[in-house]
């Protein structure tokens, strides 16, 4: 059989490689983001001069972060026609990335809203906060499947000779019932992560609300929703007529990012919405977002009890 103190090392290796993931998500975050969204950074006053809409987006930025005293975040925009927006990183090395389809199809204070609610994530450090209760999950899990693990294949007696045979036996059944306890566990721990995310975008919704009123906030959910409900697809309801932003030349991606690929947790947990339906109870378990009917009554009783901000 193994010996202990090689088991102990494998226990550690996989701490490490389970604990690697998260630190990478979050000290390479904003750049992950740029690549995978081709992301064009809007730092060039030449494009803040021609576009305005561009120009209002970087005026709300810094006057929601000059308001908080926190760190100003780089502002980019994605060619996209999906309508949404994400912040992303660390504090001192954020981004907050708006799709090109969220410009064309929101109004200037709809999107006033949506920023409120993106710098309201990294006001709050949600990315890391996030990131924490996964990496502990990951560790817990680890733990006790291998505490299972080892439990499992000891020996029951040590003063009897055992077969080689019933070794082999003994490990199989262990191995078995280690990848049943991860399963479960994982499972667990995808809910508590989900939860925890749904938690903190309805702390944003509220930061949101705080920083631009609660009827502004209100309105760019139900903006959202009403997007969500068309029975259309986004061609359908995009608008025709040409805007200044579709002059853009996206240098860094040459080509329509794929809106429906597998997005990194580093991008897809802190967007402003998933796009997603209700769905019945057992999968609102895994949403990483809470339905944006949810999020708008949640704001209305808000209202109700404090007024609008």
């Amino acid at each position: 059989m193994l010996h202990p103190a090689l088991i102990i090392l494998i226990v550690f290796l996989f701490i490490f490689l389970l604990l690697l993931g998260p630190l990478i998500t979050y000290f390479w975050a904003k750049s992950i983001a740029i690549w995978f969204k081709g992301v064009k950074r809007i730092d060039n006053r030449k494009d803040l001069a021609r576009y305005p809409k561009l120009a209002e987006i970087v005026r709300t930025i810094k006057a929601i972060c000059r308001h908080y005293e926190a760190p100003m975040p780089e502002i980019g925009i994605y060619p996209s026609r999906e309508i949404n927006a994400f912040a992303t990183g660390r504090p001192g090395d954020s981004l907050i990335a708006i799709s090109t389809g969220l410009i064309k199809n929101f109004t200037d204070d709809e999107i006033k809203g949506v920023l409120a609610h993106e710098v309201s994530h990294l006001i709050h450090k949600d990315l890391r906060f996030i990131l924490l209760v996964q990496g502990i999950c990951d560790l817990v899990i680890i733990v006790l499947s291998s505490l299972v693990f080892v439990l499992a294949a000891a020996p029951r007696r040590r003063d009897e000779e055992e077969s080689f045979g019933s070794q082999i036996v003994r490990f199989i059944f262990a191995f078995v019932l280690y990848i049943i306890v991860t399963t479960i566990l994982r499972i667990i721990a995808l809910i508590i992560v989900c939860w925890v995310t749904r938690k903190r975008e309805l702390k944003a919704d509220r930061k949101g609300a705080e920083i631009v009123g609660t009827d502004r906030m209100i309105a760019t959910l139900k903006k959202l929703l009403s997007l969500e409900k068309q029975e259309e697809s986004l061609d359908d309801f995009l608008p025709e007529e040409k805007t200044p932003e579709d002059d853009l030349d996206f240098e860094e991606t040459k080509k329509q990012t794929n809106d429906y690929q597998k997005e990194p947790n580093s991008i897809s947990l802190l967007k402003i919405s998933t796009g997603k339906k209700r769905s019945d109870w057992l999968l609102e378990l895994f949403r990483t977002h809470p339905p944006l009917e949810e999020r708008i009554a949640v704001l209305k009783k808000l209202k109700k009890q404090r007024g609008n901000f």
